[in-house]
């Protein structure tokens, strides 16, 4: 009896053994495919086991990559550590063809928000599996559009003048009142009135930035990091704060006053709940459009012609009888210039980044980027090159944008708008290389709802309020070129000074 038993445990550990050993090979098999495939690829070899990690953590990943391109050209790789591989594309041909083809994304950014709240169709890796749950939120998010293009001047009121009331000069700061108002304006186009009246927002909000600076960090880990109490701080605060949006979208639902919600109401959500897709769509979304507001902000402050020819074309719509919910933007290009060319200068991330993860990319110049490597387009780089934009690429020049039918829109040397008496917005698409938010197969999902949200806001924005510094600040807010990269240092302290409306 004892030698059956004796027998019988040989042959589990013999074929555990075998299956460890088997899984073990198979991994080192595909480490030197990677390692082989990679040596075809222009960038410096991984000098160690590190990889270039240190080079990376002590440096801008953009300036990195800025000085890679011009040893290594238009495609360069770069080892983050010995299985983990970067291959950035700088050439507009290239970029456009992996942008098409390459249609996964690594999972990094699924695995955060899927620890904090769940799972969410939009984060899912393989674009095999999140393309119906895509074509779905698009319809919904098209639902907003309506909303989100009549913003209510109650929030100028709630954000602005509750924000300038609680500082001693009336100043704010740009980055500050941006999150503030991308939030609120998010949320209300969501939520409706509800939003603006619920007694929990400023709460809501706090959490919600501390949770996005920590998400990434804590889905980092290659093991759950159960040992650590900071890791249950963090999901003791999503835990709130799922429990406030479920509060909020029960609130909601109740008073039936919001399209969104009713188009998930009208959806089957088993696998994907409503919650965890309006926490990540509230999250990433304020913190794109926050950027990109900020900006807005800081180029409006420092070019006050600018302001000044937005005021005057909201004014003439006005008196050709179009209120603020019925502008489409074409009777005020000028403004959408100025939305455009401020995304192209800084746009909401440095990098897009995507992935083939089953099957390794050829591209047509006979460049092959194996499977599961990391593909970025230096986004910033791409936008402020020369090459793409000619020679005032790193200028703001909304101006680009504009067509003028009977005049000239442009620069002097002061950087002053010239005068000119009327223009038209050209198609953005027109130009490959801008590229704010994506291309190909997953582009952004958000993007006509943030263009016309923050157009309607500094429609509004303007037309009630003249923007200016704060007189005897010390901070320059102009942009500065930092190595490669412009940037807008510091962020401003604005003043808004009602104006007279008749």
């Amino acid at each position: 009896m004892a030698s059956c038993l004796e027998r019988e445990i040989n042959a589990f550990l013999w074929l555990s053994l075998i299956g460890v050993t088997s899984f073990l090979l198979g991994k080192l098999t595909k480490i030197f495919q990677l390692w082989r495939k990679a040596r075809l690829l222009p960038g410096p070899p991984c000098p160690s086991f590190y990889g270039h990690g240190r080079l990376i953590s002590s440096s801008n990943l953009t300036d990195v990559l800025h000085k890679m391109h011009k040893k290594y050209g238009g495609v360069v790789k770069i080892w983050l550590g010995a299985t983990q591989l970067l291959v950035s594309i700088e050439e507009m041909d290239l970029i456009k063809e992996v942008l098409l083809k390459a249609e996964d994304k690594l999972p990094l950014s699924g695995r955060a928000f899927r620890l904090a709240f769940g799972k969410s169709s939009l984060f899912i890796s393989s674009f095999e599996k999140v393309e119906h749950q895509r074509n779905a939120l698009e319809m919904k998010l098209g639902v907003l559009l309506e909303r989100a293009s009549s913003i209510p001047e109650q929030i100028l009121v709630h954000v602005i003048e509750n924000a300038q009331s609680a500082r001693p000069n009336g100043a704010v700061d740009s980055e500050t009142i941006s999150f503030y108002l991308a939030y609120t304006i998010l949320g209300a186009t969501i939520f409706g009135d509800v939003f603006l009246a619920w007694p929990k927002a400023t709460f809501f909000k706090e959490l919600l930035v501390k949770i996005a600076k920590d998400a990434c960090f804590w889905a980092s880990y290659g093991v759950t990091p159960f040992w650590k109490r900071g890791f249950w701080r963090y999901r003791d605060s999503c835990a709130k704060l799922k429990s406030l949006m479920q509060e909020l979208i029960t609130e909601c639902r109740q008073n039936c006053k919001s399209r969104f919600l009713w188009e998930f109401d009208a959806h089957d959500h088993t696998e994907h709940e409503p919650c965890g897709e309006i926490i990540s769509l509230m999250v990433h979304g304020s913190l794109t459009m926050a950027a990109l507001i900020s900006n807005i902000l800081t180029r409006l402050v420092t070019h006050a012609d600018i302001q000044d020819k937005i005021h005057s074309e909201i004014v003439i719509a006005r008196k050709a009888g179009r209120r603020l919910d019925e502008l489409n933007f074409d009777m005020t290009p000028n403004l959408l210039a100025v939305v455009y060319e401020s995304a192209r200068l800084h746009p909401a991330g440095p990098l897009l980044q995507r992935c083939s993860l089953r099957h390794d990319l050829k591209l047509k110049d006979g460049t092959v980027i194996p499977a599961g490597a990391i593909i970025v387009v230096p986004i910033q780089l791409v936008q402020t090159n020369c090459s793409n934009w000619g020679s005032d690429a790193v200028k703001f020049n909304p101006c680009r944008f504009l067509s003028s039918t009977d005049g000239r829109c442009l620069f002097d040397q002061k950087d002053h708008l010239t005068e000119h008496t009327s223009s038209v917005m050209k198609e953005p698409n027109e130009f490959e290389a801008f590229l704010p938010f994506g291309s190909g197969t997953r582009a952004c999902l958000g993007q006509e709802l943030a263009v016309f949200g923050i157009s309607s806001l500094f429609a509004a924005l303007i037309e009630h309020y003249e923007l200016r510094p704060q007189q005897g600040s010390e901070s320059n807010p102009k942009p500065k070129m930092n190595n490669c990269i412009l940037q807008l240092l510091p962020s401003p302290q604005i003043v808004f000074v009602k104006r007279n409306v008749d």
